[in-house]
């Protein structure tokens, strides 16, 4: 079922208020931009998440996904074994609290704009540490959508290799306007792998715009979404701009037009 969310960030609130904010504007859902670990290590419990379920159910607004933002220090693709098990150890707490939060997806970001791809030893690393997670997510249900600069020919390696359905990427079309293949060829090559969405858009210059005012072709992603069958969750990574509130009832509006095959 295609629902539509909007992170904690681009409403620059924190959960809480973000919940009771995107329920009053009509979002389905809120995804939660986590950089502390001690409130991942709360939200394991169930006394510890109750007041995000409680605010969650108060206001019709699910806990679509926790992104993750202090996985960077801990990736899989870091050199040191003992690094890489201690991220593979955060990203089950990671699983285990957005669980809890009743989400059902982690974001797992991973960028390096100069060089794109890790080497083929890395990507090995990758795959071997995702493998060892797969068991969580599987026990929890939840999904690990790994968000990333890596080429799709490379992200698709990784997606393959891990071989679960619990394991995917998490598409951003304005993020992939710099690859190669750009948006639309890199999502029909992923398909399936394809396990959430951001929606956000960018200018010839890189910078973040509202949705519709830069370089995405709306129409084609549409139809690629289509094409692959993808029906799940699309969360909004737009720009607060000086006015957070309205802006996301702009992107809002926007995000449901084009699904309704109305935008651009």
């Amino acid at each position: 079922m295609r629902r539509i969310g909007i992170r904690t960030s681009t409403l620059r609130q924190e959960a809480l208020d973000a919940l009771q904010t995107a329920g009053q504007l009509g979002f389905d859902g809120i995804e939660l931009v986590v950089l502390d670990n001690d409130l991942i290590r709360r939200w394991q419990t169930v006394d510890g998440a109750a007041d995000i379920r409680a605010a969650s159910d108060r206001n019709r607004c699910a806990v679509c996904a926790l992104s993750c933002g202090t996985y960077r220090a801990v990736n899989f693709g870091e050199p040191e074994p003992a690094v890489r098990r201690v991220g593979e150890t955060f990203v089950g707490n990671c699983l285990r609290a957005c669980r809890q939060l009743g989400g059902s997806a982690i974001l797992l970001p991973h960028f390096d704009w100069v060089n794109l791809d890790v080497s083929p030893e890395r990507e090995q690393w990758y795959i071997e540490s995702l493998r060892r997670c797969v068991p969580v997510a599987e026990e929890t249900g939840v999904t690990i959508a790994i968000e990333t600069s890596f080429t799709t020919t490379q992200l698709k390696r990784i997606v393959d290799g891990v071989g679960s359905p619990l394991v995917g990427s998490y598409h951003d079309f304005a993020n992939t306007l710099r690859l190669p293949d750009g948006p639309v060829a890199s999502l029909r090559s992923l398909g399936a792998g394809v396990v959430r969405i951001h929606l956000k858009d960018a200018s010839a210059e890189g910078t973040n715009v509202p949705l519709g005012t830069g370089r995405v072709d709306w129409s084609a992603c549409r139809q690629a979404i289509e094409d692959v069958g993808y029906d799940d969750w699309f969360v909004l990574e737009t720009p607060p701009g000086d006015d957070p509130v309205a802006e996301a009832r702009k992107n809002l509006a926007f995000s449901r037009d084009w699904l309704d095959g109305a935008g651009r």
